[in-house]
């Protein structure tokens, strides 16, 4: 009986453990999308300046990148924090392994307020283009990395090692949309008008290939 008791306790403690991982993770997302705003300042006008409204019209007109910065990185940091939710409620242990590769990811996370702001301020240069680029890249490189290790079966730490086929078609949506970062980055890369606008561009192939992904992989798990 005191050998169960035992074995409760030591369950009850890992289960808190793995929580606090999930929630501290969840903190570090929310701080992240929230730091994003700050980069966005309030016009500061004299209300004693000629044609107030005109004025403050000019002056949001001109934070309009920093607006369009801000959506991109929030939709973005909201993507993989929805991924991370639904990777994680699928685990049920860890290891120290598993704590370092989601700090890992949890590093990329927290730098994107800053290349975001960058690419707010800046983001008509290529080479910021790219740093930004590469950022949400080795977010979702990342991502593919804590999916390969909890879906691994001999660490039995999450439900995803037990379905091979839920488990390729996870590594294959992490691996895309990594590699659609990664794509914005090389167009980047090259000093000519297309490329700098399909650096731009591709991301909006990211929805795209994963609903294309999401139906394949309805169609095999439902056969």
């Amino acid at each position: 009986m005191a050998q169960h008791h035992h074995e409760d306790l030591f369950e009850n403690r890992r289960q808190f453990q793995l929580e606090r991982l999930i929630l501290f993770s969840d903190a570090v997302f929310a701080i992240a999308i929230t730091l994003l705003v700050i980069e966005i300042r309030v016009p500061e006008i004299d209300y004693a300046t000629n044609n107030l409204l005109a004025h403050l019209r000019d002056e949001l007109l001109l934070r309009f990148p920093q607006f369009f910065g801000f959506i991109l990185s929030f939709a973005v940091i909201g993507q993989f924090w929805t991924n991370h939710h639904r990777l994680f409620g699928l685990v049920n242990n860890f290891n120290n392994g598993l704590l370092w590769l989601n700090l890992h990811m949890l590093f990329w996370i927290v730098l994107v307020p800053f290349t975001s702001g960058l690419n707010s301020h800046y983001g008509d240069l290529d080479l910021v283009w790219q740093i930004y680029s590469l950022n949400l890249f080795m977010i979702g490189l990342s991502l593919f990395f804590l999916y390969r290790y909890i879906g691994n079966p001999k660490r039995n730490l999450s439900e995803l090692a037990h379905d091979k086929l839920a488990r390729k078609y996870a590594y294959l949506r992490s691996l895309s949309v990594a590699s659609i970062f990664l794509l914005g980055a090389i167009f980047a890369s090259f000093n000519r008008y297309f490329f700098h606008k399909a650096a731009r561009y591709v991301y909006v192939l990211i929805p795209f290939v994963l609903i294309i992904i999401n139906r394949a992989a309805s169609k095999h798990i439902a056969k």
